[in-house]
C-alpha cells in the first residue's frame, strides 16, 4: 500500500534508503570532476572565473557526508552535533560562501588584503575541509564515548514529569531575562557595546544560560505533556510572545532564527516522528525566520548606524524608527537591499582567506594586538575571575584581531576556529584542534542524547553545550565557555530540581 506524503518517516531503515545519499555523494563528485576537467583542458575562458566552485563542491562533499550516512543508517538527527555544525554555519558560510564568491555576489572591502585569491581561496577551503574531516575523526574515535560511559553511573537520576516542570521553566525564563535586561542597561547587549571590558561582563554573558535552559525546558513541556491545563496556553502565550520581543530588543540579524532552534529541538526530543509535512514545515519557517531576521536587523543597524552606548530610551526608540522605516520603505528596495545583506552575511569564506593569506607576514605583530598565542594564553588565564585579577587582559579580542587583521577595529569579522587554529599552531593544528572539539561533541551527545537513560534535564542541558561552539569565533573561547557554562548549569539544574520535586510533594 502505498504511504501518503505526510506520513513518509524521515529516519528510514533498510538498504533501500542508500540511494538518495549515493545520488547526492555522487551527484556531487560528477560536477567536481567536470569543473577540474575544465579547469585543466579548458572548457572556455570565460568559465575561469569561477575556479573556486570545484573546490566548493568538493567541501561540500565532505561537511555533508555525516548527514548522508546517519541518513542511510536511520539514525538522522538534526542535533547530532555533525549535523548541527554543518547545516547551522559550516556549510552556509562557507560553501554556499564560495559559490557566492565565486559569482562575485559580494565584494567585501578587505578582498584586496587577500594576495593571489586563485590560491588563497581555495586553500581557505581545502583548511576547512582538512579541519572538518579532523571533527569528524573526533566524533568517531572511541574517547568521547568511552568518557561517556564512565560518567554516565555517576548522573542523577531526576525523573522530571512534563506536566511538573512549569514553574522551573519560568523561574529560569525569568533570571535569564532579567540578566538579558540587566547587560541591556550596562550597554553590553543588544547593538551596542562599551570600550572598556566591565569587572563583570563575562558574568552576565554566561548567565544567559540560564534564558536557554528555560526555554528548552518549556518548549519540552509544550510538546511532551498531554495534560493541556490553563498552565499549558499561559505558558505557550507567553513563549511565542517572547520572540518578537527578544528579536527587536537585540536588533541582530540571527536572533529569530536562533529563536527557533530551541522549538525544533524540543519538538524532535519530545520523541515526534520527524515527517515530511514537519519537515517541510519547520523548513519553510526557518527560511521565513533567516530573512525576516535580515531585514529587520540590517534595518535596525542602519538606522542606529553604530554598535555605540545609548540610553536605554533612545535605544528603545530606534526600535521603533525601524518598525516605521520597513513599513513606509519601498518593498522592492527593501528586498534587493536585504538579499545583498543576507549574501553578506553568509559568505564568510572571504574573511577565513584574509587569515589564510597573511598570518604569517602578521604573526610578528600579533603581540602588540594581545593575539600571540591566544588559545594557549586564553586557556591558562580565562578561569581566572576578572574581579580577581581586574589587569586580565583580552587575549581573544575580536575588535584587536579585526584591527590587525582587516584594518578596522570598530567591528567583529568572522575568525572561525579553522583560521584561529591555523594562526595559533600553522597547518597540522586545524585538524589537531578540530579533533579535540570532536571528542567533546561526541561526549556530550553520548552522555546526554544517545543514552540508555534518556532525561527530560538531559536534553535540557545538551541545547546549551550543543549551541555555545561557535563555528564563527575563536577557537580559544571554546573549552573556558564549556567550564562556565557547566558550572551554571550544574548549579541551576539542581535548584530547578528542587522546585520540581516541591511541586510533587504539593
Amino acid at each position: 500500500m502505498a504511504t501518503p506524503l505526510g506520513k513518509i518517516d524521515l529516519n528510514p531503515k533498510g538498504r533501500g534508503n542508500i540511494l538518495l545519499p549515493i545520488i547526492i555523494i555522487w551527484g556531487l563528485m560528477a560536477i567536481l570532476a567536470f569543473g577540474f576537467v575544465w579547469l585543466e583542458d579548458g572548457f572556455g575562458e570565460a568559465f575561469k572565473e569561477y575556479y573556486l566552485l570545484p573546490w566548493s563542491i568538493l567541501a561540500g562533499v565532505i561537511i555533508l557526508a555525516p548527514t548522508a550516512y546517519l541518513f542511510y543508517q536511520g539514525k538522522f538527527d538534526p542535533f547530532h552535533p555533525l549535523v548541527f555544525a554543518a547545516w547551522s554555519y559550516v556549510f552556509p558560510a562557507f560553501v554556499i560562501g564560495g559559490v557566492i564568491v565565486a559569482f562575485g555576489l559580494v565584494d567585501p572591502y578587505f578582498m584586496v588584503f587577500i594576495d593571489d585569491p586563485q590560491y588563497n581561496l581555495p586553500l581557505s577551503l581545502v583548511y576547512i575541509s582538512i579541519g572538518f574531516i579532523g571533527l569528524i575523526v573526533g566524533y568517531y574515535v572511541p574517547v568521547g564515548r568511552y568518557i561517556a560511559d564512565l560518567l554516565e553511573p555517576r548522573l542523577p537520576k531526576w525523573d522530571w514529569k512534563p506536566e511538573r516542570v512549569w514553574a522551573a521553566g519560568v523561574a529560569l525564563v525569568l533570571g535569564g531575562l532579567a540578566i538579558n535586561i540587566a547587560g541591556f542597561l550596562q550597554g553590553i547587549m543588544g547593538f551596542q557595546r562599551t570600550i572598556e571590558i566591565g569587572t563583570y561582563d563575562a558574568v552576565f554573558y554566561f548567565l544567559l544560560v540560564l534564558l536557554s535552559e528555560g526555554s528548552i525546558l518549556l518548549w519540552l513541556a509544550i510538546f511532551s505533556t498531554r495534560e493541556k491545563t490553563g498552565a499549558y496556553y499561559i505558558i505557550l502565550f507567553l513563549l511565542i510572545a517572547f520572540i518578537p520581543f527578544r528579536v527587536a530588543l537585540l536588533g541582530s540579524r540571527g536572533s529569530l532564527m536562533a529563536s527557533m532552534f530551541p522549538i525544533a529541538m524540543a519538538f524532535h526530543y519530545s520523541g515526534r516522528k520527524l515527517r515530511v509535512r514537519t519537515t517541510l514545515l519547520f523548513g519553510a519557517i526557518v527560511i521565513a525566520a533567516v530573512f525576516v531576521g535580515v531585514v529587520y536587523g540590517t534595518a535596525f543597524r542602519n538606522i542606529k548606524g553604530s554598535e555605540g552606548r545609548i540610553d536605554a530610551g533612545d535605544y528603545i526608540g530606534q526600535i521603533g524608527a525601524t518598525m516605521e522605516y520597513l513599513t513606509n520603505e519601498d518593498p522592492e528596495r527593501l528586498f534587493k537591499n536585504s538579499a545583498q545583506a543576507l549574501a553578506d552575511r553568509i559568505e564568510n569564506l572571504s574573511s577565513v582567506a584574509v587569515v589564510v593569506a597573511n598570518y604569517e607576514r602578521l604573526a610578528p605583530f600579533e603581540a602588540s594586538y594581545g593575539l600571540e598565542n591566544n588559545i594557549v594564553n586564553d586557556t591558562l588565564t580565562s578561569l581566572i575571575p576578572r574581579f580577581l585579577w581586574n589587569e586580565k587582559p583580552p587575549t581573544s579580542d575580536p575588535r584587536a584581531y579585526s584591527a590587525l587583521y582587516f584594518s578596522f577595529g570598530d567591528n567583529s569579522f568572522a575568525i572561525s576556529p579553522f583560521a584561529d587554529l591555523l594562526r595559533n599552531f600553522g597547518p597540522i593544528g586545524i585538524p589537531l584542534g578540530m579533533l579535540v572539539l570532536g571528542i567533546y561533541l561526541r561526549l556530550i551527545y553520548a552522555l546526554l542524547i544517545e543514552t540508555a537513560n534518556p532525561a527530560m534535564w538531559k536534553k535540557v542541558a545538551y541545547f546549551p553545550l550543543l549551541i555555545l561552539v561557535s563555528y564563527e569565533g575563536f577557537y580559544a573561547i571554546l573549552f573556558p565557555s564549556i567550564i562556565r557554562t557547566l558550572v551554571v548549569l550544574v548549579i541551576s539544574l539542581f535548584v530547578v530540581n528542587l522546585i520540581v520535586k516541591t511541586r510533587v510533594k504539593n
